[in-house]
């Protein structure tokens, strides 16, 4: 089974905790839930793995699993393609898409030109968290959070379909399950 989980943001709790709402135990909930995974199972993650200690991040939360792992970059995923290969991953790219469940998905950790996935059924991202309701009344709390994020917006259309950990509880959701969510 294919199962999606987004902006993990291992090694980053007091930020998570102040900008998200993170509970302290978010890292320890994630990794419960990615450890529940077996090797019949594929991790797409879509980006913001963590935020420093990488090499440590990796060997406690991503190397211990047991399925396949495939990594779409985000903002935070500043190592090489190769260095996340040789620490866990199975899979590194900017963008991945399938073909499956009779739709054509295009996965990406921000928003993609509305150009880019006319050719999609849909874009599945991360990268806004929680934020997403209040960045598009404007209502901006962090310093730069406009100027960061006025590209990311100006992409978004019918088509994207943003995940977010705190709305989904920590929990990972399988690829079905979240089509099944979708309304055409």
């Amino acid at each position: 089974m294919i199962y999606i989980t987004t902006d993990t943001h291992f090694n980053h709790t007091d930020k998570m905790h102040l900008y998200c709402g993170r509970p302290l135990d978010y890292e320890k909930r994630i990794f419960d839930e990615m450890s529940k995974l077996t090797e019949r199972d594929v991790l797409i993650h879509l980006g913001d793995v963590c935020v420093g200690r990488d090499a440590e991040v990796h060997r406690l939360y991503i190397q211990p699993l047991k399925c396949k792992k495939w990594l779409l970059k985000g903002n935070h995923c500043v190592k090489t393609n190769t260095w996340y290969l040789n620490h866990g991953w199975d899979f590194v790219g900017n963008m991945l898409n399938l073909n499956i469940f009779n739709k054509r998905i295009l996965f990406s950790h921000q928003p993609l030109a509305k150009s880019t996935v006319e050719n999609y059924d849909y874009n599945i991202v991360g990268h806004f968290h929680n934020h997403l309701p209040r960045l598009l009344r404007k209502e901006y709390v962090v310093p730069d959070e406009k100027e960061r994020n006025v590209q990311n917006m100006s992409n978004l259309s019918l088509k994207t379909k943003v995940l977010s950990l705190e709305q989904l509880d920590y929990k990972l959701i399988s690829l079905k399950d979240l089509i099944s969510t979708f309304k055409d």
